[in-house]
């Protein structure tokens, strides 16, 4: 009789990236249907009144179409000052799509970014299955995939899905450098990283850090401090080029030499004596002389520097903001556009009834939910312990995967602190939860296979 061992070789070999792909297409035919049943005129379970034609609006979301009018109106230099505040990036995308046709921009919007989302989970997830983690793969794929939040986000008109869909794509891509280890092949995917992480940017600014770290960790240990540095320069070049061209814009339309005029103000509002770092701080900023928004950035830094202990209170705040949950007594920030709430059953029990609410806002839900957050951030924690504790390209995964979810916490707080602003990192820390979670089902007991290593 053949031994357990030699009976599980001799067994058919599940193709994951087949399976990976089938579930992709699924959930895109069905937010296909979701997208064409969104329209403003008719009545069904998807009306609200901040909806358009094919996409639900996000918490920018009529800043972002007034920018697109104003550059259909007025061309790519338009003067108005929404252009200039929020950054142009994602109304030029929309402007890109509108090529298609002007009157269903917005069905595009949502297909195109419903179509690189499951791309972008196939792509992460096929590619993990191929390194020791194979055993985690499927499983982060269907949370990744199947989160209401996440996924719906890409009919939502916000940058969050793309950014969200960018870290999945960039880390598929670098798995798949290490698990080919072809030269010719490497610089292809730091090209197309590199110009991932530019699109990024070009969409939301603050998460340059992100992609110059994480291309920077990749390019060190694949090529080398010599050659890594030049290879560096480059993918930098590359990436800057799309915020480049948000600057160049902003100058010959209205002379201001910076991506965006709203950090300032963004990092005022989470700063002050009487702020609490969040949006719902009835009194929030400090008084600066110069009212520019580079003067307010050098102005808000002084005052962290020179309040050291209510900075320390403001960025435990700004933390669990972060981290709050969408809904309920400890959640805040800017997601009440989320479209999971349409039909959470949390959102059901609270709207329902006084007893519902008097539950969900007691204390038996104030406890669920800090239970939820610290849960959270446990598990990304614990996970990313354990990929550490792996060594070789899983420590590396993780790396990156750390390095995505970090950065844009550390962000937040010397900006706001807002639960909308972990969307864009959704996919790395859901992929770092479950490695710990099914460990900790496994009591401790880390779940691998044969693999590719670093070199």
């Amino acid at each position: 009789m053949a031994s357990k061992s030699k009976r599980a070789r001799m067994s058919p070999q599940r193709n994951y990236a087949k399976t990976f792909m089938y579930w992709a297409i699924s959930i895109f035919v069905i937010k296909l249907i979701i997208i064409f049943s969104i329209s403003a005129g008719n009545i069904n379970i998807f009306t609200k009144p901040y909806l358009v034609d094919g996409a639900w609006l996000g918490a920018d979301g009529e800043n972002y179409l007034s920018g697109f009018n104003a550059l259909l109106r007025d061309g790519i230099f338009s003067k108005e000052s929404v252009l200039s505040y929020w950054p142009a990036g994602y109304p030029l995308i929309i402007l890109l799509l509108s090529i298609l046709g002007k009157s269903w921009v917005l069905t595009t919007l949502s297909i195109a970014q419903s179509l690189i989302f499951s791309f972008s989970v196939y792509l992460f997830a096929s590619q993990l299955a191929r390194t020791r983690l194979k055993k985690y793969a499927y499983l982060v794929f269907l949370l990744i995939i199947l989160n209401p939040t996440l996924s719906l986000s890409s009919i939502v008109v916000g940058y969050e899905s793309l950014t969200a869909s960018g870290f999945l794509i960039a880390a598929g891509l670098i798995i798949k450098d290490f698990s080919e280890k072809d030269n010719n092949k490497f610089n292809k995917y730091l090209l197309i990283n590199s110009i991932i992480f530019g699109v990024l940017t070009f969409v939301q600014p603050r998460l340059i850090l992100s992609g110059i770290l994480i291309n920077f960790v990749w390019i060190l240990i694949r090529k080398g401090v010599k050659v890594g540095s030049l290879l560096l320069a480059a993918s930098l070049l590359i990436s800057l080029f799309f915020p480049a061209t948000l600057i160049y814009r902003n100058h010959q339309a209205n002379g201001i030499n910076n991506v965006s005029t709203n950090l300032g103000t963004t990092m005022n509002l989470g700063a002050g004596d009487k702020a609490t770092g969040g949006y719902k701080s009835e009194e929030k900023g400090v008084t600066c002389a110069n009212p520019s928004d580079n003067a307010l950035v050098k102005c808000v830094l002084n005052w962290y520097v020179s309040n050291p202990t209510k900075a320390a209170k403001l960025f435990y705040n700004k933390t669990l903001y972060f981290w709050s949950p969408w809904f309920g007594p400890e959640a805040n920030g800017t997601m009440a556009r989320n479209p999971w709430l349409k039909i959470s059953p949390l959102v059901n029990i609270a709207s329902n009834s006084t007893g519902g609410g008097d539950l969900v806002y007691g204390g038996i839900g104030k406890l669920i939910s800090w239970l939820w957050l610290v849960a959270g951030i446990g598990l990304i924690i614990y996970g990313f312990i354990i990929l550490w504790q792996l060594g070789s390209l899983e420590k590396l995964i993780g790396t990156i995967a750390m390095i995505a979810v970090s950065t844009n916490w550390l962000i937040s707080l010397i900006s706001i602190g807002d639960h909308r602003f972990r969307l864009p990192i959704m996919g790395m820390s859901l992929f770092m939860q479950v490695i710990g979670i099914k460990t900790l089902f496994k009591k401790g007991k880390v779940q691998v296979v044969d693999g590719p290593a670093l070199r």
